[in-house]
């Protein structure tokens, strides 16, 4: 069975649970919150933690990067498999498409080029970009075992069941 946690938001995952119930897929809210994650499969050292965007995994990167961190060596200390599963729009749905990815906030300001200019002419510190986002993910995989992996939103029920090795015919 692939438990869910329990702090997930209400109805945020529906497109998930319907795909499972719609693949005969046991699926259900854990009892307890997860440690670390959002899914697993009972028995396994694989957890799967979603992030809806590559907007989340920025501020989970960066203005939250120690918790984050904390978080992925918890997971590799207990003996898991930590997996960031990455919903993103197909223009982003691939690690090699990110260094195009460009911050909503920078998308909002348009007074500078974020991913050229060394300096935001709005904001004092410059909001978080493909480039650096790729580059620290690359650092946290090699550093914390931790893996990134991307999806479109359409596929993240069957990616789950994938990773987590789930037969969902």
């Amino acid at each position: 069975m692939i438990v869910e946690d329990t702090r997930q938001q209400a109805r945020k995952h529906n497109n998930i649970e319907k795909w499972m119930a719609a693949h005969g897929v046991d699926f259900a809210p854990r009892a307890a919150a997860l440690p670390f994650g959002d899914y697993m499969l009972e028995g396994s050292n694989i957890s799967i933690d979603s992030k809806q965007d590559v907007q989340e995994v920025a501020g989970n990167i960066g203005r939250d990067h120690a918790r984050f961190v904390r978080e992925c060596d918890r997971a590799r200390a207990e003996g898991y498999r930590l997996i960031i599963l990455v919903e993103e729009h197909p223009e982003y749905n691939d690690r090699s498409k990110l260094h195009g990815w460009v911050s909503y906030v920078c998308r909002r300001c348009r007074r500078c080029n974020p991913l050229r200019d060394k300096g935001c002419k709005k904001y004092r510190s410059k909001p978080m970009n493909g480039p650096t986002v790729a580059r620290i993910i690359g650092k946290l995989e090699e550093d914390h075992g931790v893996r990134f992996e991307f999806c479109s939103k359409r596929d993240t029920a069957r990616r789950i069941c994938e990773l987590l090795g789930v037969d969902h015919t």
